[in-house]
């Protein structure tokens, strides 16, 4: 029974509800309200109205962005900085290992080239004891600047998962400052709304409605970021195992 009850409870909640009064705020009814509700005979329709008002804004099928503590929301704000700070200096990191491997497949094919020129002229003097050990060393060179491209290949994908990751603090970090001007807005609506009327009123409940709309596009922009970090883990995973698998065919002399 309760299962079949408790959908057309709310269902007749959000319908009965005024759109101004969808909005969520701290877990209990102000104080003046009431007081109002309290005082029998002395209460108004007007002052009934707003203490249900008030009551009906607070049930927590209306919380689209659920209630935490400003020191809460603060201490997001502070972990992304950090995580931000330790995203791009891993992202550093990678790139100087992705210039020195680029300075290092500049260095190999030099050599290469040296022992392609060393071979010909072996080839030509027809000494083939050394055309058979220069041969052996320019697949050895080849091999190992094979081996470094790939190192790079994988550099690469690092800096972009770094880079990612900085992104995704970033996008973090400016969904808990939203997120904290609606905590904000919020107790600026519990705490003066009750004295406000018209336009007031409406000004209150428009800034709630703004913060919990720029919160809710920032978390889904986080949401996106978070998949695209995971996407870039799998591309970095991915290129280390080719890394291991160049190197394995290199050592078995393939």
């Amino acid at each position: 029974m309760m299962y079949r009850v408790l959908p057309t409870a709310v269902a007749a909640l959000l319908f009965a509800l005024p759109l101004q009064a969808q909005q969520p705020f701290s877990s209990s009814v102000p104080s003046d309200a009431k007081d109002a509700a309290l005082a029998g005979n002395q209460e108004t329709p007007r002052e009934i109205q707003r203490a249900q008002h008030y009551r009906l804004a607070l049930d927590e099928f209306l919380v689209l962005i659920p209630f935490r503590l400003e020191d809460d929301i603060q201490a997001d704000i502070d972990e992304s900085r950090e995580d931000e700070a330790r995203a791009k200096e891993k992202k550093r990191d990678a790139e100087e290992l992705e210039r020195l491997a680029r300075d290092q497949i500049d260095a190999q094919k030099a050599e290469i080239d040296a022992i392609k020129a060393r071979l010909k002229v072996a080839k030509n003097e027809d000494r083939e004891a050394d055309v058979a050990v220069l041969e052996s060393d320019q697949k050895l060179a080849e091999g190992a600047k094979k081996l470094l491209e790939k190192r790079r290949e994988m550099r690469r994908k690092e800096i972009d998962g770094w880079d990612t990751v900085a992104k995704l603090a970033e996008a973090t970090r400016k969904a808990a400052e939203f997120e904290l001007e609606l905590a904000a807005a919020r107790d600026q609506l519990r705490t003066r709304g009750p004295q406000q009327t018209g336009e007031g009123l409406r000004r209150l409940e428009a800034r709630v409605n703004e913060f919990e709309k720029r919160t809710l596009e920032a978390q889904k922009d986080r949401a996106e970021l978070r998949a695209k970090v995971a996407q870039t883990e799998r591309d970095v995973v991915n290129s280390r195992l080719e890394l291991l698998k160049t190197r394995s065919k290199i050592e078995s002399g393939g």
